[in-house]
């Protein structure tokens, strides 16, 4: 397993949280954990890095509508 945190922007809306995490999580196997910490504008995804690459899971985030500014 392994976690990225993505930076990303124009994160504001509480509801966005829930979204993000519903969206990346449920829609692809080998996504164990996604958390998003509204306050600092990051999401951080642990993932089966067998099955996914860093860009893969940049983009299941941009995915999601938010500009990934940059990965922690």
């Amino acid at each position: 397993m392994k976690a990225n945190k993505f930076v990303i922007s124009g994160l504001n809306d509480p509801n966005d949280v829930r979204n993000i995490e519903q969206s990346i999580l449920h829609s692809h196997d080998g996504i164990n954990a996604v958390r998003v910490d509204m306050e600092a504008s990051t999401v951080t995804v642990d993932y089966d890095e067998g099955r996914y690459t860093e860009d893969d899971i940049k983009g299941f985030v941009t995915k999601t509508g938010f500009n990934v500014v940059k990965v922690k």
